[in-house]
Formats: structure tokens, sequence, C-alpha cells
């Protein structure tokens, strides 16, 4: 009964409106409770094999966030997470062994009230670090695994309700969906852009999306739509994202872990019997930005007049030569999701043409190619920005 209903959401939810867009926003249920992201039938593109122990590979709760008040997060959960996912990822592909190891990760971090943060939510710079940390490298994540592991073994009534009671608490205390902030002022490229379409936000509203499934809460779930929304509306005419773009020499590095924070959502939402993939708005929609993105790759100058604000480059300080890492999933993640939907789009088509000239090509453009003609057949690295493998979970 469960798959009819997903098949009618699907065939009535196609080409989505501003006003289709608006009942999902305002309307959309959890109607699979806890399956963040299913485990697929055919494990063909997933990691099965656990290739370490857990004597070898502990991962032990780290108790406060401490990240810099400048640029950067506090990596040691970055270094938690790598470890973390020789466990998630197998189990993720449904290796048992790798599922019990998953829960008892979760359960030892939930059991030592781990992950806090102890700062004030008074957005200065560290809070934006704090915050982003905890739900990109542990919030996230964790869930995502956990949903894995209840569709793989049985877990106690008890230690569920101390798992769900940790996620619940690290995910309002991380909470930075930005909705209370005003629009960016002048003096910047993104003047005019709520801040709740930032790179930041959008990994909020990812963790608020997954609490609401695993805790089968309707409102959490629907958070995340009102990020997403803010995104695609307020994107350039050109495709472009105002707040990313402006980054320096990191420009396309934002907006692409931008693209693939907004591919999770839809992913989520696709496996709750949403579709907002093609959610519209005056021609502003995710295939635009996606066009930006390749334009890029071709013609890399295009971005020059927004980087040059030089807005917390990071370590990438000349605006023109773009820091955008060949093989890193975070850039790339949501061309897995989007290639595969989306075989016959113009924006594909163009990738496909190109892929037969690679000698043609220039660095960036050759960075795109490699990862579009793997996309079926590499898996990705550390899942962080994408979550979940995305060659086993994003791909159709």
């Amino acid at each position: 009964m469960k798959k009819i209903i997903l098949i009618l959401l699907f065939f009535f939810i196609s080409n989505i409106s501003q006003a289709d867009f608006k009942k999902i926003k305002n309307k959309a249920i959890v109607n699979n409770p806890e399956i963040i992201f299913p485990i697929p039938k055919n494990l063909d593109k997933c990691i099965t094999r656990m290739y370490v122990n857990k004597g070898n590979n502990p991962v032990l709760p780290i108790m406060n966030v401490d990240a810099p008040s400048g640029y950067g997060l506090d990596n040691r959960f970055m270094y938690a997470l790598k470890k973390f996912d020789n466990f998630k990822r197998p189990c993720g592909g449904g290796n048992i062994e790798a599922c019990e190891n998953v829960k008892r990760v979760i359960l030892d971090w939930a059991k030592a009230d781990a992950a806090r943060r102890t700062g004030p939510s008074d957005h200065e710079a560290k809070h934006w670090n704090d915050t982003l940390t905890v739900n990109l490298w542990i919030a996230s994540p964790m869930m995502a695994g956990y949903s894995f592991a209840k569709q793989s073994i049985n877990v106690s009534e008890e230690e569920d309700k101390i798992i769900k009671s940790w996620f619940k608490k690290i995910v309002k205390k991380n909470q930075h969906l930005m909705y209370e902030l005003k629009l960016y002022k002048q003096g910047t490229q993104a003047v005019g852009v709520p801040r709740s379409a930032h790179n930041h936000a959008l990994s909020s509203a990812i963790s608020h999306m997954q609490l609401g499934i695993l805790l089968n809460d309707n409102k959490l779930l629907k958070k995340a739509f009102r990020n997403y929304e803010a995104a695609i509306k307020y994107q350039r005419k050109d495709g472009s994202m105002p707040i990313e773009t402006r980054r320096g020499g990191r420009a396309m590095f934002y907006q692409g872990r931008a693209m693939t924070a907004l591919s999770v959502i839809a992913i989520i939402a696709e496996n709750q019997g949403y579709n907002i993939w093609d959610y519209d708005y005056k021609g502003k929609n995710f295939h635009n930005i996606v066009k930006f993105f390749i334009d890029f790759t071709e013609n890399n100058e295009i971005v020059f007049r927004y980087a040059k604000e030089m807005k917390a480059p990071g370590p990438a300080k000349d605006f023109k030569r773009q820091d955008l890492d060949g093989s890193s999933s975070s850039h790339w993640g949501w061309l897995y999701a989007y290639a595969t939907r989306f075989p016959n789009h113009q924006n594909i088509q163009r990738l496909k043409k190109w892929s037969v000239n690679y000698k043609d090509l220039n660095n960036y453009q050759r960075k795109i190619i490699s990862n579009f003609d793997n996309v079926l057949k590499r898996n990705a690295g550390t899942s962080s920005w994408t979550v979940v493998e995305p060659r086993c979970h994003f791909t159709k």
C-alpha cells in the first residue's frame, strides 16, 4: 500500500510550480518514518564490506565543540566522521556487523552527551563554525547511519530513546536555520538575499529534516523546504548563488557545496514521496544553477565579477584561481543525483558532448567530465556534505 502511495505522489508532483511547492512546504508529512535513505535492494553500487573492526577503529566521543573564531571548523569532528564512515558506508549497503558498530558508536556518543556546544547563539563567527561542525560532521551523518542501522538490526526501546533524545538535543542546540536574521544589506554582492539560503543554513536544514523523519515529526521535516526555496528563489538569473559566489577563490567551492546540500534535501524529500527537483520560481530552478556551474567550467571568468568581493575566502586569496578539488564529493555530489535523474536535460547533453572530446577541454571541464564519466563507477570520499555515499544513495 505504501508503494502505491509513493507512486501516486511522484505522478502528481512533477514540473513543480511555485503554488505546488508551497503546498509541499506547508502540507508535507513523514510518509516513511525512520527511513532517511533506504538501503537499496540492488547493492551493486554500494560499499558492502567492512574493512576495519571496532578495535582498530575507535570512534571515541568528543565532548565539547571548539571551532575557531576565524575561518574553519573543529577538525577533530571531521576525523571522527572519517572513522565513523568506515562503519556507516557498509551499513548503508546492508552489512549487519557494520550496522551493529554504527549503533554502538552512536549510543556511546549519546550516553556521553558528546558534541556539546557551550558558546552563545549570537551569530558571531565561532557560533557559525561550531554549529556547522556539529551539523555537518556529527548530526547529519550519524542520523543517516542510525536510519540504516534501524533498517538492518534490532535496537531496544530504551537504546532508541537515548539515541533519539541526544539527536534532538544536538540538532536543537546547533540550530542555525537563520530565519530570524535580516536580509543581506548594501555593500555585498548578496544584498537583498535571505541568510536562510546560506550553505550553513542548508546544512542545519538537512539535520532538522532527518530528525523529523526519525521522530515522525512533520513540522521538523518541513523546515528544510523553506531553506531550499530561499536558495532556489534568490539565485541570480544566470544561476549563480549570491551568498556563495562572492567568496574569492572559493566561490565555486561554496556554490558546489550548496548545490550538494540542495540535492540532499531533494533526495530525502524524494524518499518521503515528494519531488521538489523541478521547483521553479519565475525561471529560477535547480537546472539553472547547474547551468551556471557548467558555464563556469567552460569559462571561469564568469564568476570573477562576484568572487572579487573576497568574502571569507579562507586560504584561496586569488579569486581568479578557483579552488575546486576534482575528486571532492562535497563539490561534485550533486552531479551523482542530477546526471542520473535528468539524463536527457540539455545540461547533461552538453557534458556528454564534452566527454568525447576530452583532449580539447580546459582543466575545470576535465574535472567535471572526470566526475561525470565515473558517476556510476567510482565511490566518493568521506561523506560530509553528501551525508551518505552518493554512488549508492544518490544515483537512480
